[in-house]
Order: structure tokens, then sequence, then C-alpha cells
């Protein structure tokens, strides 16, 4: 079973009657907006990818604390089964706020940095190594290639 778990801002009007952060110059304009989805996947395509399970994603969303969104998300995962799933997969953007939610409601379960943050991070990673606009920056690690797949690294591999 997969839980894949992020968060977003979103516009937020003046007349709202919930505690705001405190942007710098008065009350934030925004709030963020935690979105959690659970889904199997149970097979692979013909490039040896996961395949997402028809009809299989149910989602979950609030703006709420973190501590909240937890209790949300699990009770999800709860009711989709995954005490009877043989491995949880917890897949997110990075925030320490996610790690701390799948520690503390999937203990066990392999915590696993989306692709697209996965990509992101390691572009920044690049620039900071060898220096923003250098050809290497630009060019990125290999897997932070929008083609490549641990299939393609492989085949690469064997070259």
């Amino acid at each position: 079973m997969y839980v894949a778990i992020d968060g977003t801002v979103c516009p937020w009007s003046e007349g709202d009657n919930r505690p705001a952060r405190q942007g710098r110059s008065g009350p934030a304009k925004t709030r963020e907006v935690k979105l959690g989805c659970v889904f199997t996947q149970t097979g692979l395509d013909e490039k040896d990818r996961p395949v997402r399970d028809q009809g299989s994603t149910t989602y979950v969303g609030a703006i709420e604390t973190s501590e909240e969104f937890g209790g949300r998300i699990f009770a999800e995962a709860i009711r989709r089964g995954s005490r009877r799933a043989d491995e949880t997969i917890v897949l997110g953007d990075g925030a320490l706020w996610i790690w701390n939610l799948a520690d503390e409601h999937f203990p066990g379960a392999i915590q696993i940095v989306d692709l697209y943050h996965a990509r992101k991070h390691l572009s920044e990673l690049a620039k900071i190594l060898y220096g923003p606009g250098t050809p290497k920056a630009k060019a990125g690690p290999i897997c932070a290639s929008p083609n490549w797949t641990p299939a393609t690294s492989r085949q690469s591999s064997r070259a």
C-alpha cells in the first residue's frame, strides 16, 4: 500500500475566523492545505515501471495542523486495509512534518522522496556543488533527467 502526502498553499479570505500564520506585513493571506492519497500498485508496465492499480486511489485533504492531518491520512489507510498490507510505502517531498507523520502513524514503512521532488532536490544540489549556471549544474545528475527511470539506469550500467 502506498500513502502519498504533500502540502500546498491556497488563498484565504480575510473573513475566515481560523488563526493565520503571521507574515512579515501582517496576517498571512494563504493557508497550507494538507493532501494525501492512498493507492495500490501491483504491476509493472512494458518499461518495468510501476503502474498504479486502476480505481485504487482515494484522497483526503484539509486545512489543519499536521497532527490532525496525520490522524486523517492514517484513518484512510486503515479504512483501505493498511493493516493487511504486506508493505507500506510513504511518499513525500522531503518535508520533516511528513516524515514525522510517517514515523508516528506508519512505523516500519519505507519512506521515499517522490520522483518530482527528488529531481528538484538533486538539481538544487548540483547548483551548490558546481555553481549555478555552470554546464554541470545545468545538466544535473543523470537521475534528475525527466527520462530517467530505474530501468534506463540498469540499461546504461550494462553498456
